[in-house]
């Protein structure tokens, strides 16, 4: 007979393991520290707003402390830090005192004892004024302590925090992990869960709107569920979620979240009443942006404390800051929020009046939230399929509605793979190098289309990486219950080609996908465009002919906003990268000279891994992170390179080294200026030897 193991006794955890859903992969990257592994690295926790990373600490904290023969975990809130030392003030010099704090694992090591450090809401180092640089003095304890630490904190404050607005102190000793929004099914069981354990009426469909309107946000999820619990409501119909929600935002625990952000960040009322109102309207604008000297004269601040408001909300993620306008956070909740506050705080409205028209239109944009978010799941996730593109070649029915419609045409699935197999007019699909929504290249799409059903794929069609060989695929589902007509496929090709002309795509393939294919007048209508057209049964059979999910270019699985890629060294290749690279800046919104300067910086990047190389795979790993305000690239190689001391003096090291004679060798013979042309080229840039090569990481900034 099994045994059940006995249940483990939370001491810091606020809800049950059993009911932390989707966060077990971080959890074992952080318990993973207690063995003390030789050459093993600190973890930086980069968290979105309210996405429970300080849960996923005391989590964290209680599986360390009930591991048998496990480190100990020791659990720092900066915040009581910052408070602890202000009182010890009087006692002593301030440096010494927080340092003194920050040795306490260490100490503790002396002594025997094995510890993992969890030092949380690091962002709000930033914010401390003093003798100390709280952030670096953290940064720098968690190098030099000798004990595995994991640090946490607001992913657009955390890294500003420790470096303390100057070079980095050493931060390549950490991992960096990200803390995002829960994925849609671990939030639907988070929703299940919590609702199961407080004894709470849940339906399947109010279960989804739930995820939708909180846009899988562990922490409001949960505190939605608390309150209804508390006030014994029922979530099994649309009209009591949605009372609930309004209840939320008219003063509840979502609001008070809220309320405390805004008033730390504006501790004015007056002020805050201004802010209020000036994100309200900025919200309203169709680009969702509003100069800056706008908000600095409204607000009528200085030009300090200005940039503090501006930073406080940046931070949070309710406006990015963009140095020369800003713009109101996108969330859904957040908006909802901040349109009850402007007409209850600004326009000073009936608060009853305020609580029937928000539970009205919120109602009435239900059945809207799921029927898009439902159709987004039975998408045919074409940039998918795009990715995949890898100079395969395949039968030309498969991209011809009209063809595979007369050949295949009830025909079984037996005798329609015999037929594909057994085609000669074959078509060479491109090489794939990277691709995104067609939104994030012309945002004009995403008023008629999903980000889901429409991509854009930037690849070349020949091995040669060159201008000749470039080629972007455009690719649109439309949705027809039946075949779709000539008048539709018309509408949606010269959609496709606007996205072309605005976006400067000179050769463009297009591509129209169906469910139920096209008529005959539409797939002429094709043949005379020179486009694709392609039913579901098509796109599944062409999926079954790609090999796995291996495209040259990916996005990152931690965040939206972060590429990876990997080239052969030589033959041109860095063209490949200099075309990746662009459309990214251009996605950006840098200018033209901006975008000039990284290409040829990255060039030069990918030039001089090629030529002083030892590398055994003979590859350039690229890494491309798009931030708010700004582009960060990383290029490394695996094997011995460059001297490290040639970066900080150009070709002069190396020429020394070869007693003063240049050589086709020599980066001076050929190349010996490229990384001081980087240097000129990119804002920051950091070059340095790692355990398996090395590493160089450009940044450039958007100004604008």
């Amino acid at each position: 007979m099994a045994v059940k193991s006995p249940k483990v006794k939370r001491i810091m955890g606020r809800i049950a393991p059993e009911n932390f859903v989707g966060r077990g992969e971080l959890l074992r990257q952080i318990t993973g520290l207690a063995p003390h592994r030789a050459g093993q690295r600190n973890i930086l926790l980069l968290a979105a707003p309210q996405a429970g990373v300080s849960e996923l600490l005391r989590q964290a904290f209680d599986e360390l402390f009930t591991q048998r023969g496990g480190a100990s975990p020791v659990y720092f809130w900066v915040e009581r830090l910052i408070e602890s030392s202000e009182r010890a003030l009087a006692d002593g010099d301030e440096g010494s005192f927080v340092r003194f704090c920050l040795s306490a694992p260490q100490q503790a090591a002396a002594g025997g004892a094995r510890c993992v450090l969890l030092l949380d809401d690091v962002h709000l180092a930033e914010h401390l004024t003093g003798a100390v640089e709280l952030g670096r003095e953290v940064a720098h304890a968690a190098e030099s302590n000798g004990v595995p630490v994991v640090l946490a904190g607001l992913r657009r404050g955390l890294l500003g925090a420790l470096n303390g607005g100057a070079e980095g102190p050493g931060l390549d000793g950490f991992r960096q992990l990200h803390v995002e929004n829960l994925q849609q099914s671990e939030a639907r069981r988070l929703v299940e869960s919590l609702a199961f354990e407080y004894g709470i009426p849940l339906s399947d469909e109010t279960r989804d709107l739930v995820v939708q309107q909180f846009e899988s946000n562990p922490s409001f999820i949960a505190s939605l569920m608390q309150s209804a619990r508390a006030g014994g409501v029922a979530l099994d119909n649309f009209r009591e979620f949605q009372s609930l929600y309004v209840d939320e935002l008219m003063g509840g625990r979502i609001s008070r979240r809220f309320d405390a952000v805004l008033e730390e960040v504006v501790p004015s009322t007056a002020a805050r009443r201004s802010l209020l109102r000036l994100l309200h309207e900025s919200a309203l604008n169709v680009s969702g942006k509003s100069p800056v000297e706008v908000w600095l004269k409204r607000l009528s601040l200085s030009a300090a404390e200005f940039e503090r408001v501006m930073r406080g909300l940046h931070t949070h993620e309710l406006a990015s800051f963009q140095g020369t306008f800003v713009e109101t956070g996108p969330g859904l909740l957040w908006r909802d929020f901040l349109r009850v506050c402007y007409r209850l705080q600004v326009a000073v409205e009936p608060r009853a009046l305020v609580v029937a028209n928000t539970l009205v239109e919120t109602l009435k944009r239900a059945p809207q939230t799921l029927a898009r978010h439902y159709r987004r799941e039975a998408a045919l996730k074409l940039r998918g399929m795009m990715e995949r593109f890898n100079f395969q070649r395949i039968p030309a029915s498969l991209l011809h509605y009209d063809r595979f419609s007369r050949l295949y045409r009830g025909v079984t699935p037996e005798e329609t793979a015999a037929g594909l197999e057994a085609e000669t007019e074959l078509v060479r699909l491109p090489q794939i190098v990277h691709a995104a929504s067609c939104a994030s290249f012309h945002p004009a799409m995403s008023q008629v289309c999903d980000d889901e059903r429409c991509a854009v794929a930037h690849g070349f069609d020949a091995a040669a990486y060159s201008d000749a060989n470039d080629v972007v695929w455009i690719a649109a589902e439309i949705e027809s219950k039946l075949e779709a007509g000539r008048a539709l496929t018309e509408v949606w090709l010269d959609r496709l080609s606007q996205v072309a002309h605005a976006c400067g795509f000179s050769r463009a393939r297009l591509w129209l996908v169906t469910s139920e294919g096209f008529t005959p007048d539409a797939s002429e209508l094709l043949d005379e465009r020179e486009a694709f057209g392609s039913s579901r049964r098509q796109l599944e059979l062409l999926a079954a002919r790609l090999g796995p999910e291996s495209g040259v270019v990916r996005e990152a699985e931690t965040t939206a906003n972060e590429f990876a890629m990997e080239i052969p060294m030589g033959d041109d290749t860095e063209l490949i990268a200099a075309n990746t690279v662009e459309q990214l800046a251009r996605r950006m919104d840098f200018g033209p000279e901006a975008i000039t300067q990284i290409k040829h910086a990255l060039v030069e990047a990918c030039i001089n891994a090629t030529e002083h190389s030892l590398s055994p795979d003979r590859k350039i790993y690229q890494r491309f992170r798009l931030e708010d305000d700004k582009l960060v690239i990383t290029v490394s190689s695996r094997g011995l390179s460059i001297p490290t001391n040639l970066f900080e003096n150009g070709a002069t090291a190396l020429a020394e080294q070869n007693n003063g004679h240049d050589s086709a060798e020599s980066p001076k013979g050929r190349r010996g200026w490229g990384l001081k042309l980087i240097r000129t080229l990119m804002d920051d840039v950091e070059f340095e030897p790692v355990e398996d090569g090395t590493r160089l990481r450009m940044t450039k900034y958007l100004r604008k």
